[in-house]
């Protein structure tokens, strides 16, 4: 394949790619990037299996699952915080861990837009087929290993 019908066919898959953030529900006055950060600390939480002795997921592993650094965020959080989506705590033993939790409106409004979300990945999947997503999904992820593996090994590229 020349490298120019490689260009081409990847950039149209791109664009498919990018239409599907249609796919995450719209929630009135939660951009995007923030309901993304609400289901990675939903995530989190049920990962770790959080105890009450745990009062959330810490910060520094949201930066790290989010590809984010911590000042970006920390600002993200003080707006959902702001919004009374998650509430974040001060570890007790060291104040400069904190942790992040959501709060009963966050989560009533995480579950509600999630469920919206299934729905629509649901009728994709009946179209397109479950082998095919898992195909998909198993194909994008090495994608996106590699393109993040070029960016950390040719920096002046990005």
């Amino acid at each position: 394949m020349s490298a120019k019908k490689r260009t081409d066919e990847l950039f149209v898959v791109l664009h498919y790619l990018k239409r599907m953030k249609d796919l995450i529900p719209e929630v009135p006055g939660v951009p995007q990037g923030e309901f993304m950060m609400l289901h990675k600390i939903h995530c989190c939480l049920q990962e770790c299996g959080c105890q009450k002795s745990v009062p959330g997921v810490k910060v520094s592993k949201l930066s790290t699952n989010m590809g984010m650094s911590m000042p970006a965020v920390s600002q993200m959080l003080k707006s959902l915080q702001k919004k009374g989506l998650v509430t974040r705590t001060a570890a007790t033993d060291d104040r400069r861990v904190v942790y992040v939790a959501l709060t009963p409106e966050g989560e009533t409004i995480f579950n509600n837009a999630i469920d919206r979300f299934l729905d629509r990945v649901d009728a994709v999947a009946s179209l397109f087929g479950e082998e095919k997503i898992h195909q998909i999904t198993v194909l994008l992820e090495d994608l996106g290993q590699a393109v993040e593996r070029v960016r950390a090994d040719q920096p002046e590229k990005f």
